[in-house]
């Protein structure tokens, strides 16, 4: 990963990490949600610091061993996802402390927001799980590395990505947002595209035959639709 990448995860997120605790403390009073970013904003810098100290790695290094066989030079995926990611989930509770009402606020839009977090959560757990150690914040593949298809990755590719996606539309159904419902059409989703461009791109490269059945048999994010 690169220096300004990791400088942006290692001072930058955790600053952001704490605003978004404070934008949680400040809408809990009246959403729900309040309470998840708040738990967000405590846990990005609480997780880092506990992964480093369980691992003696940074958590965005893959822990699957051997050497690098190709990767993503300059993170420009890195960068091209934290727009949206801004966006789906620092403009949300901003616009429904201070801007216009466009779409209601309702308890029942909490509810489904929290239901949508709770199963893009869910996804993400599974997918991290199954894929064990060899998860990585940087696109990259080893010769250690292995072809994870059981899990979720029986059925769709990039759980991950989904989970994130699932996550993001639950917090801006949750808070009312309609300008974070652009944001993940218009940035998330796009973003995260090219992302899954570079690294099947990569897995093909390195797995050949064995990746292009895995992928003739399964979907991106959504199961037996795309």
């Amino acid at each position: 990963m690169s220096r300004i990448a990791i400088f942006f995860l290692l001072i930058l997120a955790p600053a952001l990490a704490l605003v978004l605790a404070l934008l949680g403390l400040e809408t809990l009073g009246k959403n729900i949600l309040g309470w998840l970013l708040l738990v967000i904003g405590v846990g990005y810098p609480a997780g880092a610091i506990t992964y480093f100290w369980l691992y003696k790695e940074p958590f965005w290094k893959t822990r699957a061993g051997g050497d690098t066989l190709v990767e993503e030079i300059g993170d420009r995926s890195f960068w091209l996802i934290l727009p949206g990611f801004l966006a789906t989930f620092f403009v949300p509770p901003l616009e429904y402390m201070y801007f216009q009402i466009f779409i209601p606020h309702t308890g029942w839009m909490q509810a489904i927001g929290l239901a949508l977090i709770a199963l893009g959560t869910a996804l993400r757990l599974w997918a991290r799980s199954s894929i064990k150690g060899q998860y990585s914040g940087h696109i990259q593949v080893t010769t250690e590395q292995q072809l994870i298809q059981s899990g979720p990755y029986r059925y769709i590719r990039h759980p991950g990505y989904a989970g994130y996606l699932v996550m993001a539309l639950g917090i801006c159904i949750g808070y009312s947002s309609l300008i974070g419902l652009a944001a993940i059409a218009g940035l998330m989703l796009p973003a995260f595209v090219y992302r899954m461009d570079l690294e099947e791109r990569f897995l093909t490269r390195s797995f050949g035959d064995e990746y292009r059945s895995y992928v003739r048999g399964t979907k991106r994010i959504l199961p037996g639709i795309w």
